[in-house]
């Protein structure tokens, strides 16, 4: 097997910065911007791929399964970030694994990571089932801990995607979706990965978003799934509904105070004149979607 860099696409060198070490900080930095520029159009071709991964997301969701992001290193601490950000706190339908477990977001475990058989072992441990998707976090595509998570997957034929900087790799084999944004080389070779990671965050950003918008957790564009603070609503709760509902302040605590801080009846009370119990009810046939719900009685005024 060749060692020379340009075996890894995101190793190569690039030929755009390869006077670099020459340039002033300000010409450097522009050089730097310029590469940076290039990864949100290389998105752009994945967008069908990625739309089949929201897809299927919010497919085992619906089915009472989870979205379960695994990854190794600096892809799999963005595992973790997505899914806290999805939904903070234990239980949500987003999960993260990192290879070598959560004392991996500071030092990475290259020993957990180079562990094929861990990668089924940690999945067993959250009890993974067919109910679940699997997204594999991995710029080479050829993290044996990634691979196998999928091939653990793969074996009881739950659903499974692989964001990667490549089409050809073990874990893209293993995968019913992959998502592979061809940003082209980094800007040092060697140095890292930022402009394929910076890939990745962008399209986990797509997925997590257009969960929480087919999973019924977005009402145009705000976020009305906000849980209280302890015992009492959050200001930020307050907020949404003046906004969603376009009431007063007082009007949206009222409303909160009633349905025990719950934003998405909150908000169905203000939009419908209904009282707390028969929008919590309208709120559940409708299975969540507020969208829905609102659309099922006239609007109060």
């Amino acid at each position: 097997m060749s060692n020379r860099l340009n075996d890894k696409i995101t190793e190569r060198r690039n030929a755009r910065t390869a006077e670099i070490d020459r340039l002033s900080t300000g010409d450097m930095l522009a050089v730097i911007h310029q590469e940076d520029m290039q990864i949100a159009s290389a998105i752009a071709p994945c967008l069908p791929d990625i739309a089949r991964l929201v897809d299927s997301a919010a497919a085992a969701v619906s089915r009472g399964g989870r979205l379960v992001l695994v990854g190794a290193g600096a892809s799999g601490r963005q595992g973790m970030l997505a899914a806290a950000e999805y939904a903070p706190g234990a239980g949500g339908p987003v999960v993260a694994l990192l290879a070598g477990g959560p004392e991996a977001m500071l030092n990475t475990s290259m020993e957990a990571a180079m562990d094929y058989e861990r990668g089924a072992r940690d999945l067993e441990a959250i009890g993974f089932n067919p109910h679940d998707m699997l997204v594999g976090l991995t710029v080479s595509g050829r993290t044996p801990w990634v691979w196998g998570a999928l091939r653990h997957a793969w074996a009881m034929s739950a659903p499974a995607a692989v964001i990667s900087a490549t089409h050809q790799s073990e874990a893209a084999q293993l995968a019913d979706i992959v998502v592979v944004p061809e940003a082209g080389p980094e800007v040092v070779a060697g140095f890292g990965n930022p402009k394929a990671l910076i890939a990745q965050k962008l399209v986990l950003n797509m997925v997590t978003t257009g969960l929480a918008v087919r999973s019924g957790r977005v009402y145009g564009n705000l976020r009305v799934d906000l849980e209280p603070a302890g015992d009492r609503c959050s200001e930020r709760q307050i907020a949404i509904v003046m906004e969603a509902a376009d009431c007063s302040r007082a009007a949206a605590k009222t409303a909160l105070a009633a349905c025990n801080n719950h934003c998405k009846t909150a908000i169905l009370m203000v939009l419908t004149g209904l009282d707390a119990w028969r929008a919590h009810d309208l709120l559940n046939r409708n299975h969540g979607y507020l969208r829905l719900a609102a659309g099922d009685v006239p609007l109060a005024g």
